[in-house]
C-alpha cells in the first residue's frame, strides 16, 4: 500500500517520503551483505525531459493501478491514494505550481498567473491571480469559492468533515480567504507566519465548491462517469468497473498547450503481473518497482528502460496503540527495539541495484538528503536483549520451556495485517514473525486483499501492519496529518500533547534552522510514542517506454502533463 502524505497511500506494495542518496544509519544487525555493498549514486530525477517540439503528436500511455480508486475527492480520506492523488490528479487536477528538481517551484500559468507572499503584522499573506481561462469540466471557472470551500472543509472546525478529510495540515492555519479586485484574486491570511504556504495550494490540493457543501456531497465522488469536478488536459471519457479500466482522452475544454497523447488508460492490476505484462508490451509503466524479481522482467523488455532517482516514499510499520496490548507504550518500544529493520530491508530490497544499508531510515520527517536530517532511532535501535527486559519489566514473562510471554494469564499474541500476494508485505511479515518470536512474542498472519486493505486501516480493524507513505517537497509539513490528535489519517489512533505543541511550533516557526530543530525534537518523540517505525526510503525506480519523454522517476520534480509524450521518429 503507498499513500500520500497529504500524504498519500503510495501503491498496493508500499504507503510516503523518499529515497537515499548516501548511507544512513538504522542501528545494528547480524546481517552484513548489504552493510558491504557500496553506495550508489542516484540522480535527482530521470524522466527524459524534452521540449514539446521534439515529440510526436498521438500514441497511447497504458498505467496500471492497484485497484478502481474509491473515492476520487484527492482531499477525501479514501482518495488519498497515490493511484488517485498522485496519477490521475496529475492528468485531471488543479496544478497551481510546476516543481523542479530541487524541489523548488514555478507557476503553471495555466492555473496560476503570478503570485505574492508578504508578511503582514507577523502573518503570511498570499496573493493570487488565477488563470481566468481555467475552468471545471462543469463549465464554471476556477475562483476564489473554490479556494474556500476547500478551506472551510479542511481546516479543522467541522467535526462531520473531520471525519472524511485526508489531512487539515495547512488548511487549520488560514485565518482567511476573500477575493480581491475579482473572484480571480484570491487573498488568503495565514494566522501566523507560515513557511510552507505553497504546499496548501499544491497538487492535489483544490477542488470544486461544489464538492465542499457539506460531508455527505465531499464524500459522494466514487463514481468517475461524474466527470465535472476535474479539469486539466485530459478528461475521463471512460469509466468501465466491469474491466476495472480508467480511460482518459484530450480535454476538448483544455485551453492550454494541447496534450500530446491521443489516450492514456489507467488498469486495475495484481502487482505480482506487472513486470511480465511490462516486459510483453501490455502496458507501459511500473511504479514502484518493489523487488528484484520485477525489476529483471521489466529490463526484459528490447523497447523499455528502467528511470532510478531519489524518491518520494518511505516503508514502515504502523501499530493501532488505541486498544489491546498495544495501546500499552511500554510494550510498543519493547516491539521496536526487537525489530531487525536492516534485516527486514535486506529481504524487501535484496537484488535491486541501491543497497539496503544506504536507504536505511531513522527519521519519519526527513530524508536523507533533506538539509536537516538525523538519526533519531537512538535507544530504538535493535536490540532484542533490552527488548526481552522491556517486556520482562511490563509484566509478559516467559516461563521455562515456554515459547511465548504470559501475563495474567493472557499470551502475547498480535495479528500482523498481511497481503500474502504483495512481495514486501509478506517478506516483513516473515521476518517479523521471527523478530517478535525470539523475543517471546508471538505474530498472526491476518491475510487480505489490496482492495480491502485500504477499508481495514481507516477503521482500525488492524494491529500492525506495514505500508509506505508517499511523500512531498515539504518534509516539515503534515507531521500532524500522521500523528496528530483527531486525523483520519493517524492510523496509530496515538496523540500526546507534547508532540500536538511541536507540530503547531513546526509550523508556525520562521527561521529555518531553529525550525528544523523543532522538527527533530518532534521526530525523537515520534519514535517515542513508538507508533510509526521507519524501515526505510524507496528509491524510484520506474520502467517506462524509452520514448517517453517528460514522465519517469521524478524525484522532487513535477512535470506538465500536456507535455508528456513520446519521442519523434
Amino acid at each position: 500500500m503507498q499513500i500520500n502524505r497529504r500524504l498519500f497511500l503510495s501503491g498496493t506494495a508500499s504507503a510516503a517520503a523518499l529515497a537515499a542518496l548516501a548511507a544512513c544509519g538504522g542501528g545494528s544487525s547480524s546481517s552484513s551483505a548489504s552493510a558491504s555493498a557500496g553506495a550508489v549514486e542516484l540522480a535527482a530525477a530521470d524522466i527524459n525531459p524534452q521540449d514539446r517540439s521534439a515529440l510526436q503528436q498521438g500514441g497511447e500511455f497504458r498505467i496500471p493501478i492497484d485497484a478502481m480508486i474509491p473515492n476520487y475527492n484527492p482531499l477525501h480520506i479514501d482518495g488519498n491514494v497515490g493511484d488517485n492523488g498522485t496519477t490521475l490528479q496529475g492528468f485531471t487536477g488543479v496544478r497551481n505550481w510546476i516543481y523542479n528538481e530541487d524541489g523548488t517551484f514555478e507557476v503553471n500559468t495555466n492555473f496560476c498567473l503570478d503570485y505574492t507572499e508578504e508578511e503582514v503584522d507577523g502573518k503570511t499573506v498570499v496573493t493570487m491571480h488565477l488563470n481566468p481561462e481555467a475552468k471545471w469540466n462543469s463549465g464554471e471557472p476556477i475562483q476564489v469559492a473554490d479556494y474556500q470551500g476547500c478551506w472551510q472543509a479542511c481546516n479543522g472546525k467541522n467535526e462531520d468533515f473531520n471525519a472524511v478529510v485526508a489531512s487539515t495540515d495547512g488548511w487549520d492555519h488560514i485565518e482567511s480567504i476573500e477575493a480581491g479586485a475579482d473572484k480571480f484574486e484570491v487573498i488568503t491570511t495565514f494566522d501566523a507566519v507560515f513557511p510552507d504556504w505553497s504546499m496548501v495550494f499544491s497538487d492535489p490540493g483544490i477542488i470544486p465548491a461544489a464538492l465542499t457543501t457539506d460531508a455527505e456531497v465531499f464524500s459522494s465522488w466514487t463514481d468517475a462517469s461524474v466527470t465535472d469536478y476535474w479539469t486539466g488536459p485530459y478528461l475521463v471519457t471512460d469509466a468501465d468497473s466491469a474491466k476495472q479500466l480508467l480511460t482518459l482522452e484530450p480535454n476538448p475544454n483544455w485551453w492550454g498547450d494541447a496534450p500530446l497523447l491521443d489516450k492514456i488508460t489507467l488498469r486495475a492490476m495484481d502487482s505480482s503481473q506487472l513486470g511480465t505484462a511490462f516486459g510483453n508490451n501490455e502496458i507501459d509503466y511500473v511504479f514502484p518497482i518493489i523487488d528484484a524479481a520485477t525489476y529483471e522482467q521489466c529490463g526484459q523488455r528490447a523497447d523499455g528502460e528502467i528511470r532510478q532517482a531519489a524518491g518520494l516514499q518511505w516503508r514502515h510499520f504502523t501499530m493501532n496503540g488505541s486498544s489491546g496490548v498495544l495501546a500499552d507504550q511500554a510494550v510498543r518500544q519493547a516491539l521496536v527495539k526487537g525489530m531487525d529493520r536492516l534485516t527486514i530491508s535486506e529481504g524487501d530490497l535484496q537484488g535491486l541495484p541501491v543497497p539496503a544499508s544506504q536507504v536505511q531510515l531513522g527519521n519519519h520527517l526527513f530524508m536523507p538528503y533533506n538539509d536537516g536530517y538525523v538519526d533519531n532511532t537512538g535507544e530504538y535501535a535493535y536490540d532484542p536483549e533490552a527488548a526481552a527486559a522491556d517486556l520482562e519489566a511490563a509484566g509478559w514473562t516467559l516461563a521455562d520451556g515456554a515459547e511465548f510471554r504470559e501475563k495474567d494469564g493472557q499470551k502475547l499474541s498480535i495479528k500482523y495485517l498481511r497481503m500474502p500476494d504483495i512481495s514486501t508485505s509478506a517478506t516483513e511479515g516473515r521476518i517479523l514473525q521471527a523478530n517478535m518470536a525470539a523475543i517471546g512474542v508471538e505474530i498472526v498472519m491476518d491475510d487480505t486483499n489490496p482492495n480491502d486493505f485500504f477499508a481495514r486501516l481507516h477503521d482500525g480493524q488492524f494491529e500492525i501492519t506495514a505500508f509506505a507513505w508517499q511523500g512531498t517537497q515539504y518534509p516539515m509539513a503534515n507531521i500532524g496529518q500522521i500523528y496528530g490528535e483527531g486525523s483520519a489519517s493517524n492510523y496509530s489512533r496515538v496523540s500526546d500533547p507534547e508532540l500536538q505543541e511541536l507540530i503547531g511550533q513546526v509550523a508556525t516557526e520562521a527561521d529555518p534552522d531553529k525550525r528544523i530543530e523543532l522538527a527533530n525534537q518532534a521526530d525523537a518523540k515520534i519514535w517515542e510514542l513508538a507508533t510509526v517505525t521507519p524501515i526505510y526510503s524507496r528509491v524510484d525506480y520506474r520502467a517506462v517506454p524509452k520514448k517517453l519523454a517528460n514522465y519517469g522517476a521524478f524525484g522532487l520534480s513535477t512535470a506538465r502533463a500536456e507535455d508528456v509524450g513520446y519521442m519523434a521518429e
